[in-house]
């Protein structure tokens, strides 16, 4: 057990400034004290459907002290008012898109959400079967380019998705190329698992773990990302949890900036540090 352990765990995400430009958004990572990235792709950012990016001139912010660890794939307004299956398609078309780009920044995981594109009066095993082909071929997209795929645990906010680690291993069983979870804490506690059962999530996902998304809610059905430590998330059984899976991966704190990102950030950074060596667990 480290008294006073690195960050070199902890990450930001470029998310938290997400009304910024990405350079601006990398600045507000910076100046938390923070060495390690997740750049987000949804709307803004490394999103091919936005103008602006330059390898370049991203590499030289990067240079100034960042490192990208991971790439939020897009994941909303695809392709509007089109059939399931050609939002599907577009969807994937997309995100291996972007994941060019997310390999050009030196990336190694990438983190999509679990869509589920469905018809009307469409069963949801449709959906999810659909759901499963498409996330086949982007895992092996990104294998392609030595990027590894996580998928995240969702709530229903955006539409149909997948909800609990059961549920996306499931859907992950007929993939062939590596692929694991991230586990976002915030969207465990929107769909009930509080208390005991947060630590129960982990643990299902085990060695299939690859990053989390560090964040706190205050109620079961919200999604407000707070700062750890503002809401109901019971971190001693995440972190221990954590231990028995052995996990060594990233903790992104995924939390919202707010008018001033980098105060929200710093104190999530100095919040989960100091619940980190409360409970005995490596940064």
């Amino acid at each position: 057990m480290d008294k006073e352990p690195p960050v070199d765990r902890l990450a930001g995400t470029t998310w938290t400034a997400r009304h910024l430009s990405l350079e601006d958004a990398l600045d507000v990572v910076r100046e938390a004290g923070l060495r390690l990235v997740e750049v987000w792709a949804d709307g803004v950012h490394l999103d091919p459907r936005t103008s602006g990016y330059e390898t370049a001139a991203l590499r030289r912010a990067l240079g100034r002290g960042l490192s990208v660890v991971s790439v939020h794939l897009p994941f909303d307004a695809v392709s509007e008012g089109a059939t399931a299956d050609v939002r599907a398609d577009d969807w994937v078309h997309l995100c291996k898109e972007t994941l060019h780009r997310a390999a050009e920044l030196g990336a190694r995981t990438v983190v999509a959400h679990p869509v589920i594109y469905q018809d009307p009066a469409e069963p949801e095993d449709v959906g999810v079967f659909r759901l499963a082909g498409a996330l086949g071929q982007i895992a092996d997209a990104a294998a392609e380019l030595e990027l590894r795929l996580a998928v995240e645990n969702m709530h229903d906010l955006r539409g149909p998705t997948l909800h609990s680690v059961a549920e996306i291993l499931t859907a992950l069983d007929g993939v062939r190329s590596p692929a694991g979870l991230c586990l976002d804490v915030g969207h465990a506690i929107f769909n009930g698992y509080t208390g005991s059962r947060l630590g129960d999530e982990v643990r299902a996902a085990g060695q299939r773990l690859l990053s989390t998304h560090v964040h706190d809610s205050d109620k079961v059905g919200a999604d407000p990302h707070l700062v750890p430590g503002e809401g109901i998330a019971d971190w001693p059984a995440f972190t221990r949890a954590l231990f028995d899976i052995g996990y060594t991966g990233r903790f992104v704190l995924e939390v919202n900036g707010g008018p001033d990102p980098v105060e929200r950030l710093i104190a999530a950074r100095a919040r989960f540090s100091q619940i980190l060596r409360e409970t005995g667990c490596r940064q």
